[in-house]
């Protein structure tokens, strides 16, 4: 086994409640290393870098305004299979479907508009995380 780089995002939700240390405590708790960190504002083409295999769904431009809705956290996070790790430590996409003890279990819900908050963006691939880490941290 071997260090492995993953993209995390803590979306605008989870800023805007406060959560950041929440999830860079889970991530250290667990023995994984921040080796880059930015708050940033999400510009479009960023965002359709990011989402380019989601570029042409209907469901899009609700992609961009929840992503353009406030600051995010980008971090590069390394350590031992760090993408099936994580993905496991954030639970699965819908808040509401995630289990108790993930981040999205403990902190997601349902909204009344009916959009997906999840809190936070893991990388679903070496190669994509690589691929996402590029768009955020251009000199990485």
């Amino acid at each position: 086994m071997s260090e492995e780089r993953t993209l995390v995002l803590i979306k605008p939700d989870g800023v805007a409640r406060g959560l950041m240390g929440e999830v860079f405590s889970r991530l250290e708790r667990k023995g994984y290393k921040i080796t880059s960190l930015l708050m940033t504002e999400a510009t479009e083409e960023q965002l359709r870098r990011h989402y380019a295999e989601k570029v042409n769904a209907p469901y899009f431009p609700e992609i961009l305004e929840y992503m353009t809705s406030g600051p995010l956290v980008a971090m590069v996070v390394t350590g031992t299979n760090i993408v099936k790790n994580f993905r496991a430590m954030a639970g699965v996409t819908n808040p509401s479907e995630a289990a108790p003890g993930t981040i999205r279990g403990d902190y997601g819900r349902d909204w009344e508009d009916g959009a997906v908050r999840n809190i936070v963006h893991s990388s679903d691939s070496v190669e994509n995380a690589e691929r996402e880490i590029s768009i955020w941290f251009e000199n990485h």
